[in-house]
């Protein structure tokens, strides 16, 4: 919830760790952006026609030929259990060590990190951090053959024990590590592992081309020399920091960068030629994204996911002074590892091909479902009422009452603005920004209830669907009837809270979660709310330590789909998610706030719409509110670029009378000053989701810097010009700053 406005770009400002997936010894602080608008179709490079790649690591000699298929062939090293993996259609071959590693400037430590299959850090005996790789400490290898590829018992000098099982199927090569086979001896404990780091490595910009990177709507590295220096890598905990075991802090006068929502990275070598797209399929929620790009530690252009068993933690020594210790985590995460990477050839070598395996992917475990067409094209967001602040008793600021509603969807709908999805937030009894968890009765200050039911049946004879906000997630100190048993803590015994609009705010136990959906489906049902907007509960991934209800990450987001789905019992139930991560999309009727570009790290080179690809023609998306965007223009030829739909945050009363509130941030709102532009937008927007309704987005090329040609399953293309220049596309003139949709030959 209190999403007001949105965040925009970033300047990374974390530490340089050897390899950032395995620094776990520093209080993480989340990488930050300065505050710069920015427009896909002007940051999305035209990709350059090259030359077939050099295929730098092609050599196949000392490596055992163990699977293959009509595909692929999988090799494997027998003594470092490095694999290489070799196109049959085009020869090309991907390889996870380095050939001639001794021409390179590379250190033994680094040899050895590339060269091994496994790099793994761990406690010692002595409560010491050491590292080892499997070239390096003298570790023994039992490796044995199975059904399309091998299996491998590794005993590390350390004496700890795991299982690598490297196999070949027709969607690419399975990568799995089994919990159940890690043998920790003794006081010896694990604490993290990197499984093949050096798969598809690139040496400064050899090769052309590109690593992917699941910032926002998705982020390109290229290899290229930018003029920009990186200082620090890319480093993203899949589904966000757990901050029950590390807290978060945002630098003054900065956004807090994007969440990896979706657990994937890629590289391309040669857009149009070659690319790998790796999928975490299990202990994503333990893992972490690192990307690093020739010049930072090596000369190489690399990117893997490392996977945390134990995460070290501050516990405070002192109640005052902040004195602390660090400490390990004693208890092991329990998750198996299993990565899958996916082979991309011709043209689906690049992002929008990556972006299509996911989908094939996601469609293949039953997570998304294609529609047979699309859904509203525009979201109205109203803010009901407000929490202000009193010296005896908070007061309830009505910025739209329920029976507005009504009168603002008829007025749009009398000059055709009809086709709408309403989300009513600040519904609940004291406003907005009220004491959560608590949300019921209904605030009588906005209306009645035979009024709330007039209203929903109205909208209802209208087909518009109305969404209320809600919230499993975000818990107040002061709300009635729950005490801070209710809270849940980090490692440290600290409760996790976090600043919302000037608020103090906590997080609820995710049992405890489960429990007050339970209740409130009987409210939900009793006041005919059969539609709901859920805030945080989809995107807030967290474990918890409090006595008698502790929770690993694996466990809270067990408990938060089973909170999804006590939601959506009622047959005629639905749920829109609130920039949900990937494992809780099947539970979304619409994917509302979804990032229109990256969290702007000053080494990106390109933002693109991954995630507008994957989800198209399947979840119906919503855009971040167009009254806070810098260009109406720019905002629009975004939307119809990426294939979303535009919102609108919205209030009856003009926003000043917030300014005393939690809510002073919105500074333009009233519903009348924005009517022209709803209308503006809505009529364009129309157009472009009548030609694509149902269809799913096939390619989008940069046809010149600043114009974008984007390509539907339904032979629908839509070109944006995002130029101050008209462009002539075919027999067709787009004018500058303009769009046209076209149908077959047209």
């Amino acid at each position: 919830m209190f999403k007001k406005i949105l965040m925009i770009c970033a300047v990374l400002i974390l530490a340089i760790p050897v390899v950032k997936a395995f620094a776990q010894d520093e209080e993480k602080v989340t990488p930050t952006v300065a505050k710069v608008e920015q427009t896909s179709g002007s940051v999305t490079q035209k990709e350059v026609a090259s030359k077939p790649v050099v295929n730098k690591n092609a050599a196949l000699d000392g490596f055992d030929k163990v699977a293959e298929n009509a595909s692929l062939e999988l090799y494997v090293h027998p003594d470092s259990l490095a694999i290489k993996v070799r196109n049959r259609a085009s020869g090309y071959v991907w390889s996870s060590t380095l050939d001639g590693m001794s021409q390179y400037r590379l250190n033994q430590s680094w040899k050895d990190f590339v060269d091994s299959a496994i790099t793994m850090d761990y406690l010692n005996a002595q409560g010491k951090k050491k590292r080892e790789s499997l070239t390096a400490n003298g570790a023994r290898v039992m490796l044995r053959d199975v059904t399309d590829g091998f299996e491998a018992t590794i005993t590390f000098r350390s004496r700890i024990k795991m299982n690598l099982k490297v196999t070949l199927a027709e969607d690419g090569v399975h990568v799995a590590i089994p919990d159940g086979k890690i043998v920790e001896p003794g006081k010896v404990q694990i604490l993290a592992v990197n499984v093949y780091p050096f798969l598809g490595a690139t040496k400064d910009a050899e090769v052309s081309g590109y690593m992917f990177i699941p910032d926002g709507s998705g982020g390109l590295i290229r290899y290229e020399d930018t003029g920009v220096k990186m200082d620090a890598p890319y480093s993203a905990a899949i589904y966000g920091t757990d901050v029950g075991v590390t807290p978060v802090t945002v630098a003054p006068d900065t956004n807090a960068g994007y969440v990896a929502s979706v657990p994937v990275f890629g590289m391309v070598h040669g857009a149009g030629q070659n690319g790998m797209l790796a999928v975490v399929e299990k202990g994503a929620e333990y893992g972490e994204i690192t990307a690093y790009k020739a010049g930072l530690s090596t000369d190489f252009n690399w990117i893997t996911a490392g996977f945390t068993y134990r995460s070290v933690y501050k516990q405070p020594t002192s109640k005052t002074g902040g004195k602390a210790i660090e400490l390990y985590q004693d208890a092991r995460n329990r998750f198996d590892i299993g990565l899958t990477y996916r082979f991309l050839n011709g043209s689906d070598a690049d992002y929008v091909g990556m972006a299509k395996s996911y989908r094939a992917y996601l469609v293949e475990q039953k997570v998304l479902t294609r529609k047979a067409e699309s859904g509203p094209v525009m979201r109205l967001e109203f803010l009901g009422g407000e929490t202000k602040q009193g010296l005896f008793r908070d007061s309830v600021v009505v910025m739209t009452p329920v029976t507005d509603l009504t009168q603002h969807v008829t007025a749009l709908g009398n000059e055709g603005v009809d086709d709408l999805l309403v989300v009513y937030q600040g519904w609940n009894h004291g406003g907005l920004s009220a004491l959560w968890p608590n949300k019921f009765p209904f605030e009588k200050k906005l209306g009645s209830d035979a009024e709330l039911a007039d209203v929903m049946k109205a909208l209802d004879e209208r087909n518009v669907p109305l969404y209320f906000q809600t919230d499993y997630t975000t818990a107040y100190e002061e709300a009635k009837g729950v005490d801070a048993s209710a809270f849940a803590k980090q490692i440290n015994t600290k409760t996790i809270e976090r600043g919302v609009d000037g608020n103090v705010v906590y997080s609820l136990l995710p049992d405890g979660a489960l429990e007050l959906a339970k209740a409130d489906a009987e409210h939900y049902v009793g006041n005919s709310m059969t539609h709901l907007a859920v805030a945080n509960s989809a995107s807030m991934l967290y474990s918890t330590h409090n006595s008698g209800h502790s929770f690993s990450r694996s466990e809270s987001m067990a408990k938060m789909l089973a909170v999804l789905a006590e939601l959506r019992k009622n047959a005629k139930a639905k749920t829109a998610l609130y920039q949900p991560n990937d494992y809780a999309w099947k539970h979304a009727a619409a994917y509302l706030d979804m990032p229109m570009g990256t969290s702007e790290y000053i080494y990106e080179s390109d933002a693109v719409p991954f995630l507008a690809i994957v989800l198209k023609g399947y979840i119906d998306f919503y855009a971040p509110y167009s009254n806070f965007s810098a260009s109406q223009m720019e905002d629009l030829l975004q939307l119809v670029d990426f294939g979303a739909f535009p919102s609108f945050y919205l209030t009856s009363e003009d926003s000043y009378a917030l300014a005393k509130t939690p809510s002073k941030k919105v500074y333009t709102s009233q519903f009348s000053n924005w009517k022209p532009e709803i209308k503006v937008k809505y009529e364009a927007i129309a157009g472009v989701a009548e030609a694509t309704s149902g269809a799913t987005i096939e390619r989008r090329d940069i046809v010149t810097p600043g114009v974008v040609c984007v390509t539907y399953s339904n032979g629908t293309r839509v070109v944006v010009n995002y130029r101050k220049a008209d462009y002539v596309f075919g027999n067709k003139t787009v004018a500058a700053k303009d769009f046209a949709v076209l149908k077959g030959d047209n």
